[in-house]
């Protein structure tokens, strides 16, 4: 069946753009308070006077420059697949997304971020189509930044547990988010809400400008019946930074990376059986995930730009439908300049033990990718191949994501 392939799980990014031939990372908003200024391409001639201070603020006052940010993104992608016979290419869907990205700040300790999304064409838990299109709150939150290695987040956002969630379908490289065995159901693997979001709270921090990051939050606090989520993160990013609450699994060789992380997530209560009479819990199960990750970029110069990635998941409670998930990936971003582009090949291979039998589910996507400007301008050319619970299944996708910066 056709799948969400627009859904968007999106951090917002800033940063300055750089020439096409070597895009820089995306960053995101939720992090633009931590990163250092822009470096400038080049110095001005020695002779130019220096350039005029800013106009002070007093104390108490509000610079009304940073008051509000807008930013905007937006991601079509075309299916090819017959919903009912999947392993036949021979039938078309269409899904797009639009997000509206808000954010700002009252002094340089309390900030704010208010995001929405539009969608059309994806497919809610029950299987059908979003043909008429509809509009949500996407991230909210109240950020209280004390230090960068003592922030409290309050409101809707991003659920940190592992290097995916934090990226979003935004700042992947593949066109998918892992996990999306079944189509309409939430990716397996770490336990997230609507868009990869959830209701709750955030203590996060980071030392060396993000060398050093660590999470620990509550979630799902909006729904006063059933138990918090609680979920926390540890992540290590040798080599270069990652400085933020979010990061990005390809920086396209704007800088050299080694990163690790592991993640922690519980709920009790939080694995359900459904009963499908009346589409209603009827069992419980307390929930636990447990997974890591690891992130490996190298600028060869000439000879391009090497990503590798593996991420593991383990899952507790007796009503979920995979034991054990995982990935791995691998991808090449051509030296060479295209039109106005590079082209990046991507490999990535899922995997999945289902619970009830112990069968495996499988997920191969083989991809071509034309990188534009980063994250900010790129198109995808990726072939699925899948094999879960005995079906198998053949999908072309094509995908356009666009953003401003």
């Amino acid at each position: 069946m056709r799948s969400a392939i627009g859904r968007v799980i999106a951090v917002t990014v800033m940063g300055a753009t750089p020439a096409l031939a070597s895009p820089a990372p995306a960053t995101s908003p939720a992090s633009e308070s931590l990163l250092p200024p822009p470096v400038p391409d080049s110095a001005p001639p020695l002779s130019a006077p220096p350039p005029p201070p800013p106009a002070p603020v007093s104390p108490g006052m509000v610079d009304a420059a940073k008051l509000l940010n807008a930013e905007v993104g937006t991601r079509l992608g075309v299916r090819i697949q017959n919903p009912t016979q999947p392993d036949k290419l021979d039938d078309v869907g269409m899904d797009g997304e639009v997000e509206i990205f808000l954010f700002g700040q009252a002094n340089h300790i309390i900030k704010w971020q208010a995001d929405f999304i539009g969608s059309f064409g994806t497919v809610d838990h029950s299987g059908h189509y979003d043909t008429t299109g509809s509009a949500a709150v996407l991230d909210l939150i109240g950020r209280f930044e004390l230090h960068e290695a003592l922030n409290l987040w309050l409101g809707r956002m991003v659920v940190p547990v592992d290097r995916s969630g934090l990226s979003t379908e935004w700042l992947i490289a593949p066109w998918l988010f892992p996990g999306q065995f079944v189509t309409g159901a939430a990716p397996v693997g770490a336990r997230r809400g609507p868009y990869g979001r959830s209701d709750g709270v955030t203590l996060w921090g980071q030392l060396g400008g993000g060398v050093f990051k660590y999470y620990l939050g509550a979630y799902g606090l909006s729904d006063p019946l059933q138990g918090p989520l609680y979920s926390g993160r540890l992540s290590l990013s040798l080599l270069s930074p990652e400085p933020g609450y979010g990061n990005a699994s390809s920086y396209f060789g704007s800088k050299d990376l080694l990163s690790l992380g592991i993640g922690l997530q519980h709920q009790i209560d939080g694995s359900t059986r459904i009963n499908p009479a009346t589409d209603q819990p009827d069992a419980w199960d307390d929930f636990t995930e447990l997974n890591a990750d690891l992130l490996f970029e190298k600028n060869l110069g000439p000879s391009g730009v090497l990503d590798l990635e593996g991420a593991f998941y383990k899952i507790w409670g007796a009503y979920e439908p995979e034991s054990v998930t995982y990935f791995v990936l691998a991808s090449y971003l051509l030296p060479i300049e295209v039109g106005v582009g590079r082209f990046q090949p991507l490999f990535r291979l899922q995997q999945g033990h289902r619970r009830a039998d112990d069968g495996r589910d499988t997920l191969v996507d083989a991809q071509l990718g034309y990188i534009i400007d980063g994250m900010r301008a790129r198109l995808a050319l990726d072939y699925q191949y899948s094999d879960v619970a005995g079906q198998t299944g053949n999908a072309l996708l094509i995908g356009v994501q666009l953003q401003t910066r």
